[in-house]
């Protein structure tokens, strides 16, 4: 792909995402300089974590800190939370962002999203060699008797349901932890994470693997950007004007690259048609 057609898929992107309004802008922008965001997060590596130092870092959090700065902004204050109450607490005001997720249609309704700063391809997790030989989505549709986790209001239950797996073989669970305790406890036999996660995981809890022939459908590529009050739209604006340029100058695949997100870089996908309707497809 060339650096002109890259380019040409960029603002149509931002466009897509944030209508302007000026409503709440004004403050936001002030309040993100001089007393910094509420940053609503979960502690999942390698997206948001404490280094050995105590600072918060992760690829999340550094393609957020790095689009901010270019806002002239140099601060915001984490707030770990529970991931199903990020969306309504962003939507109430109970946080001015929230953290990096999947912009999807049941989402927009709610929120206001940043443009997406990578694409997150979906890993299935399983047991050590993969007792049950599951090597997609189908072979929960298949066999009733496999359980499949993933995280509660999750967009991977919309996925398996797309992919014909029933209600009954989805079993939604609150956190990282539990979906880890879960699989090692045989209540699941394999659960859904984003490759990276995935990864991270199996790198930690050596009784876990990475089902290495899963290939999801394109479809279910995930763009995550972060998503703010719909009132804040025109902060949000402003925002995806440094997110647009981290991502066409490859900056924020090198962030990405450098906490082990392995296959973030959006930029061979902005010219997909479905990018500037994300949120309807």
């Amino acid at each position: 792909m060339s650096t002109t057609s890259r380019k040409a898929g960029l603002p149509a992107v931002a466009i897509a995402f944030a209508v302007i309004s000026n409503a709440g802008a004004v403050d936001l922008a002030e309040k993100a300089k001089t007393e910094g965001l509420s940053y609503a997060i979960i502690n999942i590596k390698p997206w948001y974590y404490n280094d050995d130092q105590g600072r918060l870092t992760g690829a999340d959090v550094e393609n957020l800190r790095a689009a901010l700065a270019g806002m002239g902004i140099d601060k915001f204050n984490p707030v770990v939370t529970e991931w199903s109450s990020i969306v309504p607490g962003v939507k109430s005001g109970r946080f001015d962002v929230g953290a990096g997720m999947y912009i999807t249609p049941e989402r927009c309704k709610e929120v206001a999203f940043t443009m997406p700063y990578a694409v997150i391809v979906p890993a299935l997790v399983v047991k050590k060699g993969n007792p049950d030989k599951i090597k997609d989505w189908e072979d929960f549709k298949n066999n009733p008797n496999l359980k499949a986790g993933v995280y509660a209001g999750g967009a991977e239950v919309g996925y398996m349901l797309k992919s014909g797996v029933a209600n009954d073989n989805i079993v939604q669970l609150p956190d990282q932890n539990s979906l880890i305790q879960a699989l090692v406890n045989g209540q699941i036999q394999a659960f859904n994470v984003g490759l990276g996660q995935a990864n991270e995981i199996v790198a930690q809890v050596e009784d876990l693997e990475v089902v290495k022939d899963f290939k999801p459908p394109e479809w279910s590529y995930s763009y995550n950007g972060w998503p703010f009050a719909k009132e804040n739209a025109a902060f949000v604006a402003k925002l995806n004007e440094q997110i647009r340029k981290r991502v066409e100058s490859g900056e924020a695949e090198k962030t990405n690259e450098e906490f082990g997100v392995e296959g973030a870089d959006l930029r061979p996908f902005l010219n997909n048609p479905h990018i500037n309707d994300i949120c309807s497809r």
